[in-house]
């Protein structure tokens, strides 16, 4: 019986071999690779070797956890899987960073906006704060959303991956805590609500069921905000969640059940829909967007339509148009440039449900 112990531990854990390549294929050495329960808990990792390749074992407990590639020069690769199996093969791909970008006028207002109105994983996953849910992120760490910059131009909308949520079920502990924030401002008629308690309750549920860890970005369009172009899209918190994760009013977010697993030691790898390599060739990927001048109508050739976040871009042709071939599943959000125009923010969705033309008007500055 004594000798059998040591194989009986060792069943309880799952052997995690990941391979950390770029967007050619070519192994990534020394990356730093971890694994991560919650937040930012770190229950394994280390550095790739020179194949791109990182084995560690963690408890076999049926556990979601996050693997992490980082390596300076490249945007960082997530995955989020199970530790459900014996052994599990994970592939992380990751994209090279612009390594220059073209010159930018970004005005002081703009960017005091940007840094109140924005948030990402890092940011999250770095703050010193206890952070329990993504209400928690919002209240901790975008106060300037809940304690509206602008006067009457509190959070009414919440958008996750591209899709307003609508009559999702309240949370009952919020509507109670609400309530009592009624009646305390009843006491106070000269200060007038302010706080969370001008955040309505749909947006309140809605963050407190998103795990923090889920969450790749978050973007706030006040009531002045006119790049949306999506009915009800000012005044709206947009939350972007990482590869792998899905979200259900009532349920929240949550891991996929197909994971970011390719193969184990038993099975054939396994082509899955939230792997942007497996589905490069998909009609839905080339979205168009057509830039025309607001003023005129004609069709601006050679603006820059760029990923905000990997900085990936391509420009428009002849007719104005460029696809978005180059933006990877889910939300993400455009910039768009043309030297005399202001510039544009616009959340943009790619999937099989968000296949229609956009058409974006830049306006000439004066």
């Amino acid at each position: 019986m004594i000798a059998v112990l040591p194989c009986a531990a060792a069943a309880q854990e799952t052997v995690v071999r990941v391979r950390v390549v770029d967007s050619t294929g070519t192994p990534v050495a020394n990356a730093d690779v971890s694994a991560l329960r919650g937040l930012n808990t770190v229950v394994a990792g280390g550095p790739t070797d020179s194949a791109g390749r990182r084995t560690f074992n963690i408890p076999r407990d049926g556990s979601d956890y996050q693997v992490v590639a980082r390596r300076i020069g490249f945007t960082r690769g997530e995955q989020f899987f199970a530790a459900s199996r014996d052994t599990l093969t994970i592939r992380l791909v990751l994209r090279a960073t612009p390594r220059a970008l073209p010159a930018v006028q970004v005005t002081a207002q703009e960017d005091i906006k940007r840094r109140a109105y924005h948030l990402d994983a890092d940011q999250i996953a770095t703050s010193t704060r206890t952070i329990i849910d993504g209400l928690d992120v919002l209240s901790k760490l975008m106060p300037d959303v809940v304690y509206s910059r602008v006067p009457g131009c509190a959070a009414r909308y919440v958008w996750v991956n591209g899709h307003r949520i609508v009559y999702p079920p309240i949370d009952p502990a919020l509507a109670i805590k609400q309530s009592q924030r009624r009646r305390g401002a009843a006491i106070l008629k000269h200060i007038g609500p302010t706080g969370m308690l001008t955040v309505n309750l749909t947006v309140q549920s809605v963050m407190a069921s998103i795990h923090p860890e889920h969450i790749e970005e978050i973007n706030f369009a006040d009531c002045n905000d006119k790049t949306v172009e999506a009915v009800k899209g000012n005044s709206a918190i947009f939350v972007t969640l990482k590869p792998g994760i899905a979200f259900e009013p009532g349920i929240g977010s949550y891991v996929l059940a197909s994971g970011p697993v390719l193969s184990n030691d038993n099975a054939p790898a396994v082509p899955r829909a939230t792997d942007p390599t497996d589905v490069t060739d998909l009609a839905f990927r080339a979205r168009i967007v057509g830039v025309f001048d607001d003023s005129t109508g004609d069709p601006i050739i050679d603006a820059e339509v760029a990923d905000s976040t990997s900085g990936t871009f391509a420009r428009t042709t002849s007719t104005g148009t460029v696809s978005l071939a180059f933006l990877p599943l889910g939300m993400s959000t455009l910039r768009i440039r043309k030297a005399g125009y202001a510039d544009l923010l616009l959340p943009v969705s790619i999937s099989p449900r968000d296949t229609l033309p956009l058409t974006l008007l830049l306006t000439r500055v004066k």
